[in-house]
């Protein structure tokens, strides 16, 4: 088994797992094993008798991989990005639980160096991983270039000239062995997600009151605010909402990601940055990365990601003014 390929191996491992489709062949790697054990017996713990395990383990592993706020996957690959990601399976899941006693599980659980809860949000800060590079898996092989039409085997840290198809469509993401180019990924945006541009709609399609800041940096204003659509291609009463405050001049936008609070709804994040517990009007909150505040205040779970586009101190007087 090529170590380019693992990562797709354990998620279509796991996936046969949950469908009651088990692979009992040991591969090559005894690390591999091991996790793919580790990560069974996650599976099988019984967390709560209405929990989908399935469920949480995938939005956990999803989120792992595409998260919104500081994506500590651009700096991990392969086996290290499992690691990570069945860390936070078992720090959403199972904290306070005894793991699988294998030196890996104990290495995992070391990985987590400092965790914040507050309500139904938990944040983890995650070691820093070692800079690596990007082995581009097996699956994908041939099918990525750089803007020259050169085909790409790795992409090194901090690469920045983008990925493109052999006839020079820009990629925006690699899933289940498929390249994304931007204008699959706008009719599939058009298909799964409703667009909404009036603000004073947005609780039109929720199941809680949506917070809208009323003061925002120079330049931003509210532009649009998103919906999943169900199997019926509705929305009626989301319990989530990604609303978008776009700078017209230059094109960039921050977020904030809204969600109804329960336990069923915690959401878990992850930085390899540093996390802190600050106070928002007097409600507990967490500072990630100087970047993204969390706080779960009035029913409502607030994510606010910066995007790096201005200071903390922006950032607060942002999350104060929400009403």
């Amino acid at each position: 088994m090529s170590k380019r390929t693992i990562e797709d191996k354990f998620s279509i491992e796991m996936d046969g797992y949950f469908k009651g489709i088990e692979n009992k062949n040991k591969s090559e790697f005894e690390e591999y094993d091991e996790l793919l054990e580790l990560g069974k017996a996650l599976a099988d713990k019984d967390f709560s008798k209405d929990s989908n395990k399935e469920a949480v383990f995938n939005k956990v592993y999803k989120n792992i991989n595409q998260y919104k706020g500081d994506n500590i996957m651009k700096k991990t690959s392969g086996i290290k990005r499992i690691k990570v990601a069945i860390a936070l399976f078992a720090a959403t899941c199972i904290l306070g639980v005894s793991l699988m006693q294998t030196s890996f599980a104990q290495e995992i659980v070391e990985k987590i160096i400092n965790k914040i809860t507050i309500g139904n949000v938990t944040s983890i800060q995650i070691e820093e991983p070692e800079e690596e590079v990007n082995a581009i898996p097996d699956i994908y092989k041939g099918k990525i270039f750089d803007k020259d039409g050169n085909s790409l085997d790795i992409i090194p840290e901090g690469y920045k000239g983008g990925m493109f198809t052999k006839d020079g469509e820009k990629i925006v993401r690699l899933s289940h062995g498929k390249v994304i180019t931007e204008e699959m990924d706008r009719l599939y945006r058009q298909e799964k997600l409703l667009v909404v541009s009036e603000v004073d709609k947005l609780n039109d399609y929720t199941c809680f009151n949506v917070g809208i800041p009323t003061y925002l940096p120079e330049g931003f204003e509210f532009d649009r605010a998103e919906f999943n659509k169900d199997e019926n291609g509705d929305v009626k009463d989301s319990k989530y909402i990604d609303i978008y405050f776009t700078n017209k001049e230059t094109g960039k936008s921050f977020i904030c990601y809204q969600t109804f609070s329960s336990e069923e709804n915690g959401v878990t994040t992850a930085t390899d940055g540093e996390i802190e517990e600050i106070e928002i009007n007097g409600v507990k909150a967490v500072l990630s990365s100087d970047r993204c505040i969390d706080m779960d205040a009035n029913g409502v779970i607030y994510r606010l990601d910066s995007r790096r586009l201005f200071a903390k101190d922006e950032l607060i007087k942002i999350a104060e003014s929400i009403k």
